[in-house]
């Protein structure tokens, strides 16, 4: 029998053990802290230090989810393979909150939200579909998802990745051409990974240089957010408000000043969940190879991060 170990933080660890169990039936899977130091093979979410010391011998590890940050910040085996699930069926529940958060703005929901608090009827008039130009920072599998789910809704839509893609119905940005990319966009979402290039990329000079009355939405990650010049910005009235479903620390304090500022909505890391099955459609496939063949396919690349 092959020892696999396995460690969830955040997850749900019964979820996954029947459908892991059955899908690798020839495998001891080992639920942390119960651990076997032989284990070539690792299944986690958001691990400590403590468990990737306990395997020293790990060749592969298996990240539950698109964001490797939280493991690369780890002393890990020397050369260890990290594959990272690159939907998990994340893709389309990102694109649906980020339509309902760009329509939300577009067709002026909030205003209507607080008229109905007033008794007020009021019918505004709708403006002009071109002037929300929407740019999406990050088109890897969840943020080219994103930007055709916008493009069926016909909203101008950019995209800026380090290597320019082409993607149809979206102008492309490569990574020397930010400055550019933000000029053009009013509406900016963030699905970039997390690296030490990206952290705190959405600050007072990139925020600054959307268009006026922007709007910022982050599915990302909170790293990603200078969390003070967003809500400077907002103050000064500079951008609109923002989207936030990652923050800096999570879950948010009573008293985090995120929670003062009403143009800013929050929900609790909710846009992309992990599902059980379509992990496990990409995960056990490379198991069972790396048992089999002791290879396997789509490492990340540690130095960049993703």
């Amino acid at each position: 029998m092959q020892p696999i170990a396995f460690y969830s933080r955040h997850a749900e660890t019964d979820l996954w053990l029947a459908p892991l169990k059955a899908a690798l039936p020839k495998a001891t899977l080992n639920v942390w802290p119960a651990h076997d130091e032989r284990a070539t093979v690792a299944l986690t979410w958001a691990p400590d230090q403590s468990f990737i010391d306990a395997h020293p011998n790990l060749k592969v590890i298996f990240n539950m989810g698109a964001g490797v940050d939280a493991l690369l910040s780890l002393t890990l085996p020397k050369d260890v393979a990290i594959i990272r699930v690159k939907d998990g069926g994340m893709a389309v529940q990102l694109a649906e909150y980020c339509c309902e958060a760009v329509i939300r703005f577009y067709r002026e929901f909030p205003l209507y939200e607080q008229q109905r608090q007033q008794h007020t009827w009021q019918n505004n008039l709708l403006q002009d579909r071109n002037d929300f130009p929407v740019g999406i920072m990050g088109l890897g599998v969840l943020g080219e998802k994103i930007a055709h789910s916008l493009r069926q809704f016909d909203y101008p839509v950019m995209g800026w990745s380090q290597q320019r893609k082409t993607i149809s119905g979206v102008t492309c940005y490569d990574g020397q051409e930010l400055t550019e990319f933000l000029r053009a966009s009013r509406i900016l979402i963030c699905v970039l990974p997390l690296t030490g290039k990206t952290r705190g990329i959405l600050n007072l000079q990139h925020l600054s240089l959307l268009k006026k009355d922007g709007y910022l939405i982050n599915v990302a990650r909170g790293g990603h957010l200078v969390e003070e010049d967003l809500i400077t910005l907002i103050k000064e009235g500079k951008i609109r408000g923002a989207t936030l479903d990652v923050t800096q620390h999570e879950p948010l304090s009573d008293d985090d000043p995120l929670w003062q500022v009403p143009q800013i909505r929050i929900t609790p890391h909710i846009a992309g969940k992990t599902q059980v099955d379509h992990v496990l459609a990409q995960v056990v496939p490379q198991i069972n190879r790396w048992f089999a063949q002791g290879e396997v396919e789509g490492a990340i690349d540690l130095h960049q991060g993703y």
